[in-house]
């Protein structure tokens, strides 16, 4: 197989110029959608929400270990994915990106209910590496997810244990079903090629054979995870599905190795708006690189958008 190019989402940045203001007024956030709260909001306030068996932990590390990911059960309650539903509507209804709608609690909240799993197997001083996205795939025959790729953004994050110490989060705010843009993963064991890719992150996937290929339907509230070398795609949504595929993902690493990325933030020292803000704009700006362009009439926007990502260098 012949691996795709990469090519990252289109957003119209140049209009949130425009709007700066209101990008930056925290009460013009919870004007629009009273029925969410923006806190300073930190893990450690919070129980850990669900405590999975000794023996469920122990089949995600196998599987993990052995395979590349694994799959929780949806571990998070309908109401908050139901508010996470009506942030991401009232986001955009108002006209902006659906990146925005992690200024509200509810998205990270939602790690109480992950604490143990990821505890398991980063420890418990792991720690948010701020690479985030949220997806919105429509239901139509052009909406789709990523195309296939490795994540691969860093260099040897397998440690000798054969455990990664970087993993990457999906959340699934609804199904991911076929027809709406499910996962596609090729299991590390079936990848001829995950070696080599741990050291050269140019490493393509174009030796494996069709029939390993895994489609991962996904139940809303549920957090799959995987490591940054395991081949995987957004499929091709279809006009045929009932609803979009909603979704969102991080990254997170080991809170005892040193920052693999240029920012890093402890949920459990609390994540406020400007660290929320910094992270969005970061990941507008890492996924739509094709968009903006190093050039006079965008330096106002790259401007804003490096004014807002520099609060997340002391997160």
């Amino acid at each position: 197989m012949q691996q795709t190019n990469i090519l990252r989402k289109h957003l119209p940045l140049d209009e949130l110029l425009q709007r700066r203001q209101q990008i930056e007024d925290v009460n013009y956030w919870r004007r629009i959608n009273p029925n969410s709260t923006i806190s300073d909001f930190s893990l450690s306030e919070l129980q850990s929400a669900q405590d999975l068996a000794k023996r469920e932990l122990a089949c995600y590390t196998n599987q993990l270990r052995e395979e590349g990911y694994f799959q929780t059960p949806p571990v998070i309650p309908a109401a908050m994915l139901q508010e996470m539903l009506e942030c991401i509507k009232v986001v955009r209804q108002h006209g902006f990106p659906v990146m925005f709608s992690l200024v509200y609690d509810p998205f990270y909240a939602a790690f109480s209910y992950f604490d143990s799993v990821l505890a398991n197997i980063l420890g418990h001083e792991y720690k948010l590496v701020p690479n985030f996205w949220v997806y919105y795939i429509d239901p139509s025959d052009a909406g789709k997810g990523f195309e296939p790729h490795r994540d691969a953004e860093y260099l040897d994050t397998i440690g000798a244990d054969g455990m990664p110490t970087v993993l990457t989060l999906w959340i699934a705010v609804t199904d991911a079903t076929p027809l709406n843009s499910c996962m596609y993963m090729l299991p590390k064991n079936r990848d001829p090629q995950y070696v080599q890719a741990i050291h050269d992150l140019k490493t393509g996937a174009t030796q494996f054979a069709l029939e390993d290929i895994r489609a991962l339907p996904t139940k809303a509230g549920t957090l799959s995870c995987w490591d940054q070398y395991v081949f995987h795609w957004g499929s091709r949504s279809s006009k045929r599905a009932p609803a979009p595929r909603i979704s969102y993902a991080t990254y997170c690493q080991r809170g005892d190795i040193s920052p693999v990325d240029n920012a890093i933030i402890d949920l459990r020292k609390g994540v406020d708006f400007e660290t929320r803000l910094g992270l969005i704009c970061k990941g507008m700006y890492r996924y739509s690189y094709l968009s903006v362009q190093s050039s006079e009439p965008h330096q106002p926007l790259l401007s804003f958008l490096e004014k807002q990502m520099a609060t997340l260098t002391n997160a």
